[in-house]
């Protein structure tokens, strides 16, 4: 089967003649949807202005096309717009996570909780026990937050062992954050949650499909906007 390409939108034009604003918008949710090629379920998005037009892109189109951008009066070369969004985006991640978890310390008074906050802000990911302490009270605060916003921490042994050692529902409550890649590795160390089923895909590789209930938590109406006219650290 072959894949999807996502092409630009005939209106869109020459991406040339767009220029970045550096406000990027983090959808929690992942309900966001690109003005450029119409890629949908985005977490990321950057505005681009032409004239009186403005659009929000996806991460895929703001890399891709040689969108134009100033800062502080100069006009930037590609590889320094890339950096800048590069940089915008790695600072915006981390503090939506970051927020997410000093909501769930303002609610709930335990020490675990302060110490997971402590151990992101130190690794900018989490463990899957902390991952999962966290995923347990984070309905909580009342927002939807899809899991995946956190990175989890899986490449060394110790990291795929302590996933390993999770109770069942804790498993499955961290499985969502994983990535395709992380998520193949558990399920052939034979950690995958039970509901989670390898199967063959139009005959080619491998491919795990999800069947856990309550993918997505309560629901969040607004998304984190970062409006960045500072030059980069």
């Amino acid at each position: 089967m072959p894949r999807t390409r996502h092409t630009l939108r005939e209106d869109v034009g020459n991406p040339k003649e767009w220029s970045f604003t550096w406000a990027i918008a983090d959808d929690v949710t992942f309900s966001s949807q690109c003005g450029f090629c119409g890629r949908s379920q985005i977490r990321l998005t950057y505005e681009v202005v032409r004239g009186p037009a403005s659009l929000w892109i996806c991460p895929l189109c703001a890399s891709r096309h040689p969108i134009s951008a100033t800062l502080d009066g100069r006009r930037l070369d590609i590889r320094e717009v890339r950096d800048q969004v590069h940089g915008l985006t790695a600072r915006l991640k981390q503090r939506t996570c970051q927020e997410a978890i000093r909501k769930v310390q303002a609610i709930v008074n335990d020490p675990a909780i302060d110490e997971i906050l402590v151990y992101f802000d130190r690794n900018l990911q989490l463990s899957p026990e902390r991952a999962a302490r966290l995923f347990a009270v984070l309905p909580i605060i009342g927002e939807e937050i899809d899991p995946s916003v956190f990175d989890i921490q899986t490449r060394s042994a110790a990291h795929q062992e302590e996933f390993g050692a999770l109770e069942e529902a804790a498993r499955a409550a961290v499985w969502p954050a994983l990535t395709s890649v992380q998520r193949r590795r558990m399920a052939a160390l034979g950690f995958a949650p039970a509901g989670v089923a390898s199967r063959r895909s139009e005959g080619r590789r491998v491919r795990l499909s999800e069947e856990l209930p309550g993918r997505r938590m309560t629901a969040l109406r607004q998304s984190a906007r970062l409006k960045a006219t500072q030059k980069t650290c």
